[in-house]
């Protein structure tokens, strides 16, 4: 026997357990850019979740004048309840009911974004796929990401052009998966943005496109922003684990990998960049509408 096999493992051991090392530590960053994500998230729905609890306080408390209203309509009437009593009647009735279904969409809207955030709390494993109105979804979690970017600079605005497709319909996905591919997406979109004008000092009006449209057995997301572009040697690196072009301290370099499992893995899709120097980067996600 070799002298060398007594002081060391053979080198098939060894990479091994190099490979599970490197394992161990890829868990450890995943664990850690989803903290960095649900503070990211807090930022946002702090902000994001005002205006939905508003609605709901502020026509909780119109709803209780009509009532009031009403009732002294209905005291008013006595014991004949002539036919202007009945039209007063029904229209104070009808704005009754629109108030409380904009309580009830607006409840449901925050309800979402708070079940979503304790979502991402819990190393879940299993992926459960459910119908979900996926126009809604892009919606509601560009502007929770665009509110955390505001929440570290208020000085940052930008506007959003949507072009949906309102024939998809509920589509069966991973709700909190595709809610971080969303989220991340439009964060790395938001500090693209936010750069570029700062560098051109104001001259610049930061957008960003959000698309759906239904293809054959697909569903096509676009998000794409007008921002400095994406050079080719980057884009080639940019679906790799670690790799960011952030500062030091401001990325992981997961957000991009995660995304690209969660939507080539998870979901049997694919994503692809595309971008033009000092013009634009957009990301195209394409994902079968039979999931599930």
């Amino acid at each position: 026997m070799d002298i060398s096999d007594k002081i060391s493992p053979p080198i098939d051991e060894q990479l091994l357990l190099l490979s599970t090392e490197l394992e161990e530590i890829k868990e450890k960053f995943i664990q850690s850019d989803k903290l960095a994500f649900i503070g990211k998230l807090t930022t946002g729905i702090i902000h994001e979740i005002k205006n939905p609890l508003n609605f709901i306080t502020n026509f909780s408390k119109l709803s209780q004048e009509l009532t009031e209203e009403l009732r002294e309509i209905i005291d008013g009437a006595g014991d004949k309840f002539d036919e202007d009593a009945k039209a007063d009647f029904d229209d104070v009735l009808s704005m009754l009911e629109g108030n409380l279904t904009k309580i009830r969409e607006n409840g449901e809207r925050a309800q979402r974004i708070i079940t979503s955030m304790l979502a991402q709390m819990h190393n879940k494993q299993e992926v459960v796929f459910t119908p979900v109105d996926l126009n809604k979804l892009i919606e509601e979690f560009s502007k929770l990401a665009y509110q955390g970017i505001r929440g570290n600079d208020s000085e940052f605005n930008l506007t959003f052009k949507t072009d949906y497709d309102s024939s998809i319909g509920l589509v069966n996905i991973e709700f909190q998966e595709i809610s971080r591919v969303i989220i991340n997406l439009v964060d790395n979109a938001c500090y693209a943005l936010n750069d570029k004008k700062k560098r051109l000092q104001g001259d610049f009006s930061p957008e960003i496109l959000l698309a759906t449209k239904k293809l054959d057995g697909l569903i096509e997301i676009r998000i794409r922003d007008n921002g400095s572009g994406i050079p080719q040697v980057v884009i080639d690196k940019l679906f790799k684990p670690f790799f960011t072009t952030k500062p030091k301290g401001q990325g992981t370099g997961l957000g991009l990998s995660l995304s690209y499992e969660i939507i080539t893995e998870v979901h049997k899709g694919k994503i692809e960049i595309l971008s033009k120097e000092g013009e634009y980067t957009e990301f195209r996600m394409l994902i079968p509408s039979n999931l599930g």
